[in-house]
């Protein structure tokens, strides 16, 4: 992969802009490059199921992983609690994957796994509430209960109940949903619904303990002096929330490191043991009612937590002053420029390509398809970014992921997002950043807006193609393609005004197909409209590329041009009248196309009206026509067909 001769590894994960796969992704991109491998990240935002057609366009991601091609794979499974996601995910794994898989946090049973030893980290929390602080109604705040993490955490919770001899009370469990939509209900419940309140909340993580945390305290209760709390995960945020809530630390860059040395070993053909244990580690802080921070310590987190907010905050506003700019585009070109992601030097972005699908179209995007999967070949719009440089690309297979002249001998470390608009697929984007850095919260935002845009670009060129059409349509006639009544009286005034300005001759033609009564009777419409394009490719084919040929009504014809001559236009009734002649030579059709001609010019200097030139012309068609007629010339019907 990447065309370098370094081994790579794929991680698939959600949301890498969360505390836990942050901190994954970090460890990961920092262990590579010293260890001369390069690492694809795949990975999308929404993460809740693809019932919404947004989460069915970013899950799209789990297709573009080259399950085939990797030297191994780390599967972050239990960040996709998209379950159509995740299952599709394994389907891959299992009947394409012949690389080493290693799953992170939860068990497949079937391949090597990293998992966190927590099955005493609740009950210690739940001793520490019992033992040290003397609490005896210890509530339960848990995720979904359906959820393998929320089983196994309850259990503890209701195992460490038994050996204290506490009754477990079903009262004080509360289902929350490991985020932070339940947490208002849960304080409700927990202490305003029940008549005996808790005396402390073990929580199943912490974003509902940190939320619940705030949102008691907005309810005029204090932590802990009123009520204890604690938390699972402990994510960064833990720490700096006040009070600072009190957790099990998962040693998540351990993890990370234990699944890289696992591939390793099995590179090396060295048995492993499938299922590797860490321990999880208790964090005690001043949430349960311990007295364990110190202020500068709080101070210098809470200054990061700033400078991080404004950071994201700046980020933000930035986002919307490049919709207004994307929302100006008419096509793709320059659309890399117009990202801004070189301006700005806190950015850390090294390298990125937005990959576009290869479709039908001369202009991009074009491909947008509902389908799960991208197009089989790609292109970076732009050229792309190579280490700050802006590059020249050409189209490349999408299993590569990237075009040939990314390429550079060093470990390449990538982020791969899909482009998209709600379900529908644009391709996906590659951003490559320095060190071990990855995406802010505000990058989902930055790339919905690249979404968006992309779609807006495609409705935009459709709106002008649509346009271009009606257009068409408006001045053209849809039997011949010859400009229609319309058409003709705007190009015939433009030709006449510059005849007068050119001091040139005008001449005006009037056409008229012979009989074409008789041929719809006896043949057919169909016939008669094949007689009636037979007429225009005649005229087109006798005039000039600069004349005008329309055809103004049912069976009438005009043509106009400048600078003619008698010659000239003698000239062309002789082309046009030799084409009808050569096509009845060798047509088998049962009746001969026939045209009557007039016309008329225009001297310069001379001072007729546009609309004077057409009605001459129109008279010297009808005295054509008169004679014809007297002469009783040129019938309709093939001699054979007639004597039958």
């Amino acid at each position: 992969m990447f065309g370098n001769g370094l081994k790579t590894i794929g991680v698939i994960l959600c949301d890498v802009s969360s505390h836990y796969q942050e901190q994954v992704c970090h460890t990961i991109s920092s262990y590579v490059q010293s260890a001369g491998y390069n690492v694809a990240y795949f990975t999308f935002y929404t993460c809740y199921g693809t019932q919404t057609r947004n989460g069915r366009g970013e899950a799209n991601i789990i297709h573009l992983v080259p399950y085939e091609d990797l030297d191994a794979i780390i599967f972050c499974q239990d960040t996709l609690t998209n379950e159509e996601a995740r299952n599709k995910t394994w389907e891959y794994i299992k009947n394409r994957c012949t690389c080493p898989v290693v799953t992170l946090r939860r068990d497949s049973g079937k391949y090597p796994c990293v998992l966190v030893n927590q099955k005493h980290s609740i009950e210690q929390i739940v001793y520490h509430f019992i033992d040290d602080h003397k609490l005896k109604r210890v509530a339960f705040l848990s995720g979904p209960f359906d959820h393998p993490d929320s089983i196994k955490r309850l259990n503890d919770y209701k195992d460490a109940l038994a050996n204290r001899g506490i009754p477990f009370d079903e009262t004080l469990v509360f289902e929350g949903d490991f985020w932070h939509d339940r947490t208002k209900a849960a304080a409700q419940y927990f202490m305003m619904d029940l008549q005996d309140r808790p005396e402390a909340i073990v929580c199943a993580n912490d974003y509902m303990a940190i939320d619940l945390s705030n949102e008691l305290i907005s309810e005029g209760f204090l932590i802990p002096d009123d009520i204890a709390i604690s938390g699972f995960d402990d994510i960064w945020e833990a720490s700096i929330t006040m009070p600072p809530i009190t957790t099990v630390a998962v040693p998540v860059a351990e993890m990370s490191c234990q699944a890289l040395k696992l591939i390793e070993k099995m590179w090396n053909g060295e048995k492993i043991e499938r299922v590797n244990y860490l321990d999880a580690e208790i964090k005690i802080r001043n949430s349960c009612g311990c007295e364990t921070f110190s202020m500068q310590s709080m101070l210098a987190k809470r200054v990061r937590q700033v400078n991080e907010h404004n950071h994201i905050l700046e980020r933000v506003q930035i986002n919307t002053y490049i919709s207004i700019d994307l929302s100006d585009m008419d096509t793709v070109d320059g659309i890399e420029d117009k990202t801004r992601l070189l301006e700005y030097a806190d950015n850390h972005v090294r390298s990125f390509f937005i990959c576009l699908g290869e479709g039908r179209g001369s202009t991009y995007p074009k491909y947008r398809s509902s389908k799960t999967g991208f197009a089989k070949k790609s292109k970076a719009i732009g050229g792309g970014v190579l280490d700050g440089e802006k590059i020249d690309t050409k189209p490349f297979d999408t299993k590569q992921l990237l075009p040939p002249e990314a390429t550079i001998e060093e470990p390449m470390v990538y982020y791969f997002f899909p482009l998209h608009n709600n379900q529908y697929s644009f391709g996906y984007f590659a951003i490559s950043f320095e060190d071990v850095y990855s995406v802010d919260k505000a990058f989902q935002n930055w790339l919905a807006i690249l979404g968006n845009a992309l779609d807006m670009i495609r409705i935009k060129q459709k709106n002008h193609r649509l346009l271009r059409e009606l257009n068409e349509l408006y001045v053209h006639d849809a039997l011949t393609g010859l400009y229609n009544r319309r058409g003709f009286d705007s190009a015939s005034k433009e030709l006449y005004d510059r005849a007068k300005e050119e001091k040139s001759t005008f001449v005006v033609f009037a056409l008229d197909m012979d009989n074409l009564k008789i041929v719809n009777d006896r043949f057919g419409h169909m016939n008669g409209d094949l007689a009636l394009k037979t007429i225009g490719a005649a005229m087109e084919a006798a005039a000039r590329p600069e004349d005008v040929c329309a055809r103004v009504g049912g069976d009438e014809y005009n043509v106009v041009g400048i600078g003619y001559d008698k010659d000239k236009a003698v000239a062309f009734i002789h082309a046009f009248q030799q084409y009808l002649d050569d096509f009845n030579e060798s047509s088998e059709l049962p009746y001969l196309v026939r045209a009557s001609v007039g016309w008329h010019m225009m001297q310069p200097g001379e001072k007729e009206r546009l609309e004077a030139c057409v009605n001459k012309a129109d008279a010297s068609l009808y005295e054509f026509k008169r004679k014809k007629k007297e002469q009783k010339k040129d019938g309709v019907i093939r001699e054979k067909e007639s004597d039958e």
